[in-house]
């Protein structure tokens, strides 16, 4: 794995808890539909949809709970990486692309710097970042 691999595993974790959210959220939603509410045994009123959907919401809330303790972790690991770098600068940059998640520009503007010295300062932080070894 390189550095920027390793560095952006929170990131990638966060949007999956995202989208793992949204889908809950529908299925909630479909839960308070009228179709859904409906559980007197009238037309489309199922109690078996309504089962499996309660069911899908309490697995989807156990999968986030899991990914937010990972991401927990996983952001422990990354800002002591990024603490572990030396350079004052490197560390900057680090902390605003992986702890931050600012783009390239939104860097360059915070730092006072052009975006393709931004990316040139990125390229050399990278290369302080220790991926622990279990992880290459």
């Amino acid at each position: 794995m390189t550095a920027k691999e390793y560095l952006m595993r929170a990131w990638q974790i966060e949007k999956r808890i995202d989208a793992r959210i949204e889908e809950r959220e529908r299925i909630e939603s479909r839960l308070t539909s009228p179709r859904m509410t409906n559980l007197t045994g009238m037309p489309r009123g199922g109690g078996s949809d309504w089962t499996n959907a309660v069911i899908a919401v309490s697995e989807l809330t156990q999968d986030i709970t899991n990914e937010i303790i990972d991401l927990c972790r996983i952001k422990r690991e990354v800002i002591e990486a990024i603490e572990a770098v030396e350079d004052s600068r490197y560390r900057r940059v680090l902390e605003l692309r992986y702890r931050n998640y600012m783009t390239w520009d939104a860097i360059a503007k915070t730092l006072g710097y052009e975006p393709r010295n931004v990316y040139i300062i990125h390229g050399k932080a990278l290369l302080k970042v220790r991926v622990p070894k279990d992880l290459k």
